[in-house]
């Protein structure tokens, strides 16, 4: 809410497009397992499948896509880097892919499987997963990402291997709490065999009901994997935390500190034209006055998205979010800014190509 009282119309255009899908679970818990059970056994007559010419390792990486228009340049390159690093790239496809589509992706894949648009990203995971295991296959190391991201972000980027070196049973970017609940955000998972064959894993996936409502594949997916995987005794970790975001921010220098809220990106006016005064005053309290700030405003955001030049390099944060909502639309164009004004080292050529078109 700002100052003026008025909740924002996102906030409310947000909370109608919730209810709404709160509205449809109703009907849907009547058909949804009828169609979980014809999905299962379109599963189990086989999916369509083709070979890519990257080598099975003994670390899998599964990639769920929806690109209905083709495959992006930056989806390419993300299956290169996987594969860079040794990963073998298993890619599930929520919508049909063309031959030139194919063609792209094989010098960078393992495997291909095209699956029907059910479930979102948890019905690929899902359905990944339990391809892996009626193949007998079980990997070392399972890392699964979605494109909803743009990943990574710099030229060596070091996520997947901090993720390997990094003690949890399930490794994620960012760990969320929302009251009691704990849960990683659902756009990269990294997980070690000791997990993977863990009953409590197995299980989740196993008898997960699949949804297309968004409302309900966040609490059954994103925040159910949590509270099966806690209630199991495992432990979640992720890597890029406020915490130590607010202690970095805090120990950085008075320029950094100033391109930092420069580069704000907040859907709340109140609050970017306060990052914008900040970012150039002066005085005596001037730094006590601009952490103060970025420690209050993030009551009401993210680190990441609200700070992307802290984020990145201070912390290294790899990833930038597609979504066309309201917080991830300010986030990439404050981002863009700063890779414009030299803040931010430019991503990779297809990145920002594509992230400049995506608003």
């Amino acid at each position: 809410m700002g100052r003026s009282g008025v909740i924002p119309g996102w906030k409310v255009r947000r909370e109608l497009t919730r209810f709404g899908q709160q509205l449809r679970a109703i009907p849907e818990a009547i058909w949804e397992p009828f169609a979980q059970r014809r999905h299962d056994a379109a599963f189990a007559r086989g999916f369509p499948l083709r070979d890519g010419q990257v080598a099975l390792t003994e670390k899998i990486a599964l990639v769920l896509i929806w690109q209905p228009r083709g495959i992006a340049q930056s989806t390419i390159d993300m299956c290169a880097h996987l594969a860079a690093q040794g990963y073998a790239p298993f890619v599930l496809s929520n919508a049909a892919l063309t031959e030139d589509c194919h063609a792209r992706l094989a010098p960078h894949v393992w495997r291909v499987m095209q699956r029907p648009n059910f479930g979102y990203d948890f019905g690929g995971y899902r359905d990944g997963l339990l391809q892996l295991r009626a193949w007998g296959i079980q990997p070392a190391r399972l890392v699964i990402l979605n494109d909803s991201i743009w990943f990574p972000l710099t030229e060596g980027c070091t996520l997947l291997h901090r993720m390997e070196a990094t003690p949890g049973d399930v490794i994620g970017t960012v760990l969320r709490l929302r009251g009691e609940e704990q849960f990683l955000e659902s756009y990269f998972f990294s997980i070690p065999a000791s997990t993977l064959t863990h009953p409590a894993f197995d299980g989740f996936w196993r008898d997960l009901r699949l949804t297309s409502n968004k409302y309900k594949v966040i609490r059954r997916g994103e925040r159910g994997f949590g509270r099966a995987m806690r209630a199991a005794g495992l432990t979640l970790t992720g890597l890029f935390g406020q915490d130590v975001f607010l202690h970095r921010i805090g120990a950085a220098d008075d320029d950094l500190l100033r391109a930092t809220l420069r580069h704000a990106a907040f859907v709340d006016p109140d609050l970017a034209a306060r990052a914008r005064r900040l970012a150039s005053d002066t005085g005596p309290d001037w730094r006590a006055q601009a952490l103060g700030f970025v420690a209050s405003s993030l009551q009401s955001g993210l680190f990441y998205s609200s700070y992307p030049v802290a984020a990145v390099r201070l912390m290294g944060y790899p990833v930038l979010k597609k979504s066309r909502e309201p917080v991830s639309l300010v986030w990439r164009k404050a981002y863009l800014e700063a890779v414009e004004t030299g803040a931010l080292p430019a991503p990779p050529v297809a990145i920002l190509q594509e992230a400049i078109t995506r608003f």
